[in-house]
């Protein structure tokens, strides 16, 4: 067993080195979509003028000659073709490997239509919770301290407010309509409620076994369940 250990900390440790300097190389590999998008639209104008005025073939053929367009060409493309063919060999592992990963996924991002169906999503969440603790995601906005206790919350931290599971929603309502730039955070136990105004998304973290359960409530109320 100890041997065997050994053995799978060394392969996710070489796993998660592969993930990195791929995920680094890809990165930078979409600067190659300006350059394509300029190949493509120059082509596309080329053609139009040697149909238009098929004389002017032999202007290009005397370009192309003078210019090793050819032989430039077909070097671009062979290593276009040989980048194409290394992902296609790859291509399998890579979705096995996301399958498996998926697997022992803890977290989610939504995204919600309305600001409505956030607010009903963490009812969903922790409405069968005795109590969430709740505080804003990004400090310094006036008001929210003040807000919280009226509305019933129990001041449990400096910014932190503790209120029962059956007010998450309304807790949820309050960030949302009169803070909607703060932001906030609502936990229960194993599970945290993230809204992120500044991307428009609500994160998830709860355990790996019910995190699909959690995908479909978020269906019913019209979400996008993102796959990142």
């Amino acid at each position: 067993m100890e041997e065997a250990l050994g053995r799978l900390k060394d392969s996710l440790n070489r796993l998660q080195k592969g993930i990195f300097y791929l995920n680094t190389y890809l990165r930078e590999s979409y600067e190659m979509a300006p350059a394509l998008e300029a190949l493509s639209q120059a082509y596309e104008d080329f053609l139009r003028v040697i149909e238009e005025y098929p004389d002017l073939n032999e202007v290009a053929e005397e370009f192309v000659k003078e210019n090793d367009l050819l032989p430039t060409f077909k070097e671009m493309k062979a290593r276009y073709d040989g980048i194409r063919s290394l992902l296609r060999k790859y291509e399998s592992m890579i979705e096995e490997v996301d399958a498996h990963l998926e697997r022992y996924r803890t977290y989610r991002y939504y995204l919600f239509k309305e600001d409505d169906a956030v607010a009903r999503f963490a009812d969903v969440v922790f409405s069968n919770r005795s109590e969430v603790v709740v505080r804003p995601l990004l400090l310094g906005e006036k008001g929210i301290s003040e807000a919280l206790r009226k509305l019933g919350g129990k001041q449990v931290s400096k910014v932190a407010y503790q209120f029962s599971g059956d007010r998450a929603a309304d807790v949820a309502d309050l960030f949302l309509r009169e803070f909607p730039s703060a932001g906030f955070v609502m936990e229960a136990g194993d599970v945290r409620f993230t809204w992120k105004p500044d991307v428009g998304v609500v994160r998830l973290d709860l355990p790996k076994d019910v995190i699909h359960e959690y995908d479909e409530h978020a269906r019913r109320l019209d979400a996008t369940v993102l796959a990142v």
